[in-house]
């Protein structure tokens, strides 16, 4: 039996058309004119101008606007929990750290969106030059066997609608949307870290406001007094009423006592416009403080010990949570390296429309199913798997770390808050005495007995020695919230239904008075293989553990805020937290670089 065998050749034109050169040069030279025209048009293109004077302060006078939109008015004296709520609900970089969890959770809708079909809807137009025929010759003969014909129009349009799964990319999407869900949750911790060191910054500017208050009428009166006895002493210079160096001396003292309270009056100025900008009211912002009175200032009592400080900050603290969220991600990122190497199948349907008027069918449905795999990721696999393993091992090492930082944290904190303690202590004992020796001086100076600069050295030793007790007990409060803040204690509650100032306020209130009763739960960890227990702490006094002392390295005594030498946690270097534990334990002190 003879097979007859036959090929298809493409023919550019019929047999019986004819084209002269030009025609046929025509496409080419149009398609050359297309290619330059776009070319010149890419190079024409100019560089965006920069921003008028006009554009600026268009742009300024909008942010200034929404800085300060939609904020109640300050209508009576301000509190300390109103300060606080004002700051969270206002503050410029509390709300930054609002929108960046909003914006976390909608990527988390579009990683979503990856996981569903695609439905592509397509439709296009095709024209040629000329016709498209071909014809047929055998393969055995050589001889065309076929006369030219034509199955395609020269212009047709075509149409149609294809829904595409690709199994591969729903899982990677899958994955990918679990993975933005933990970073949404590590946006939350980032937020509460942001509103803890927001409250933190707002009590302490709250009681130097409130001692600027306080002490801004007795400043002026003293400072005015010192300058008016200052211009006496030089009148009395020159007018040789006493011997020179006496005269030098005299006014020497002055212009010192001047000086400082200057300086005081400068300090206590800066103190309100601190604070006017934590809460974000607008610079010039007129507003009291509702001042608590000098004798009701005492120690707070801290109804925690040491070990719930320490279970509570493992549980607790945002960075560490944030980190454990990073941690689910580097387990994620394994499976998504392992998911890659398998093969990938997409199932394929739709609606296809071709005007050509040849075909016997223009409208038909198709469906089927693809599968291609790369065998050569098979040899990719176990590097990929022992790279997840490293990954998720570094995770964990990197929050063990973290603990051990917290953990210094925590102690550092504890013993910085004795010492503000102590310190207050002696302020206030000293200002009473302060107070007592102006009275003294006062009454001398009324019989004669003591000199105008004698009155005016007790009045401003007063006044400092007054800045200086309430500044201990700013950091004594400021201490003691550190060390709340140490222990990931937020005085915030996890739900607000009244987002008012005020309701903001009784809720601070509140959550403040449960974190000073000691009513917040303390897991307790009996043992490593015992479950976690939930006790309320004991309300007695607590005591630093006392622990067998260690060789430390040479040592500098650290002064200043009790946060800022804490650091940040997620900076601190791991290589150096047993010599930080070390030195948490002998004293408030680092080791010297």
């Amino acid at each position: 039996m003879s097979h007859h065998f036959s090929r298809t050749m493409t023919m550019n034109q019929p047999k019986h058309l004819s084209l002269s050169p030009a025609l046929r040069r025509a496409p080419r030279s149009m398609t050359l004119s297309l290619i330059a025209a776009a070319v010149l048009a890419g190079c024409a293109v100019s560089p965006p101008a920069e921003h008028s004077k006009q554009d600026l302060l268009l742009q300024a006078s909008a942010d200034q606007r929404e800085m300060f939109a939609n904020q109640e008015p300050v209508s009576a004296p301000i509190t300390l929990d109103e300060a606080i709520a004002r700051a969270v609900k206002y503050n410029l970089q509390q709300r930054l750290a609002l929108m960046e969890r909003a914006l976390e959770d909608n990527l988390i809708d579009v990683q979503k969106q990856g996981m569903l079909p695609k439905l592509t809807a397509r439709a296009g137009l095709r024209t040629r030059s000329n016709d498209y025929g071909s014809s047929s010759e055998s393969l055995a003969t050589g001889v065309e066997s076929l006369v030219p014909s034509t199955s395609q129009e020269r212009t047709s349009n075509s149409a149609d609608l294809q829904m595409t799964w690709n199994v591969l990319d729903f899982g990677l999407s899958y994955f990918g949307a679990k993975a933005q869900g933990n970073k949404a949750l590590a946006a939350e911790e980032r937020r509460r870290r942001v509103v803890a060191d927001i409250i933190r910054e707002t009590r302490a500017a709250y009681w130097n406001a409130v001692t600027a208050e306080r002490l801004k009428d007795q400043v002026g009166d003293t400072l005015a007094q010192a300058r008016q006895t200052l211009d006496y002493a030089r009148q009395t210079e020159q007018k040789r009423l006493v011997a020179p160096i006496v005269a030098l001396r005299y006014q020497r003292d002055l212009l010192n006592m001047v000086r400082q309270t200057e300086a005081l009056d400068n300090e206590l100025a800066q103190a309100k416009a601190r604070l006017a900008a934590l809460m974000n009211l607008a610079p010039g912002t007129s507003f009291t403080l509702a001042a608590p009175d000098a004798t009701a200032l005492q120690a707070p009592r801290l109804a925690y010990e040491l070990q719930d400080l320490e279970a509570l900050s493992m549980v607790r603290r945002p960075e560490l949570r944030e980190e454990g969220y990073l941690a689910r991600n580097a387990v994620l990122e394994t499976r998504m390296s392992l998911l890659k190497l398998f093969p990938n199948a997409a199932l394929f349907g739709g609606l296809n429309y071709d005007s050509n008027k040849y075909l016997v069918n223009q409208n038909w449905a198709d469906a089927g199913v693809q599968v291609s795999w790369n065998l050569l990721n098979v040899l990719s696999w176990p590097a990929i798997e022992r790279a997840g393993e490293t990954r998720e091992q570094v995770a964990d090492l990197r929050r063990q770390a973290l603990r051990m930082t917290v953990l210094t944290q925590v102690h550092v904190a504890w013993l910085e808050r004795e010492r503000a303690a102590a310190a207050f202590e002696r302020a206030q004992e000293l200002s009473r005495l302060q107070d007592a020796i102006r009275t003294q001086t006062e009454n001398a100076a009324r019989s004669n007995s003591e000199t105008q600069l004698e009155l005016v050295r007790a009045r401003v030793e007063t006044l400092l020695a007054t800045r200086a007790r309430d500044l201990s007990y700013a950091e004594l409060i400021n201490a003691q919230n550190t060390v709340y803040q140490a222990a990931g204690i937020d005085p915030l509650p996890e739900r607000i239904d009244d987002e008012s100032v005020a309701g903001l306020a009784r809720s601070i209130a509140e959550t403040s008075r449960l974190i000073e009763r000691g009513h917040i739960e303390v897991p307790r960890f009996a043992s490593l293989n015992a479950p976690a227990e939930i006790a309320v702490p004991a309300s007695a006094q607590p005591q630093p553990i006392a622990r067998a002392p260690r060789p430390a390295p040479a040592l500098r005594t650290v002064t200043g805020q009790p946060w800022e030498h804490l650091g940040s946690v997620g900076s601190a270097p791991i290589a150096e937290v047993a010599a930080v534990a070390d030195a948490a334990e002998a004293g408030i002190a680092t080791p010297v670089r």
